[in-house]
């Protein structure tokens, strides 16, 4: 199993990397958010590179094989993904509503202004 995870793995991380480059060059994944997966395949990169850490590690944290330790890693790096954007999703959701409602207030005083223009137009009549 060892023989055929660590290639397999550094070819999927070297495709995943280049997808993350990719994203970012093409402005469909912005630095801030791209910084963590660099770091997840950096992590990766690591693992299939030198298989030795990620045995090491799986001894430390007591699991019975390599792949179960990657696969709960990623499974942790998603988790904490999924908080970062559902944390940004808040903030931009706060940030919609005091926009909506700047623009209700400009918009009232739009209105406001153009009464007032109506009524100095039939008083100059």
């Amino acid at each position: 199993m060892d023989q055929l995870l660590y290639p397999v793995l550094l070819a999927g991380d070297l495709v995943f990397l280049f997808l993350i480059f990719l994203f970012v060059k093409h402005g469909r994944l912005s630095v801030r958010y791209s910084l963590a997966w660099f770091g997840l395949g950096g992590v990766l990169l690591v693992f299939a590179a030198f298989p030795v850490v990620a045995k090491m590690l799986r001894a430390l944290l007591h699991f019975e094989v390599v792949a179960n330790l990657v696969f709960t890693l990623l499974f942790c790096f998603v988790l904490l993904v999924l908080l970062i954007l559902s944390a940004a999703a808040s903030q931009h959701t706060e940030r919609i509503k005091r926009l909506t409602q700047q623009s209700a207030m400009l918009e009232q005083r739009v209105r406001l202004l153009e009464q007032r223009l109506e009524a100095l137009e039939e008083k100059a009549e």
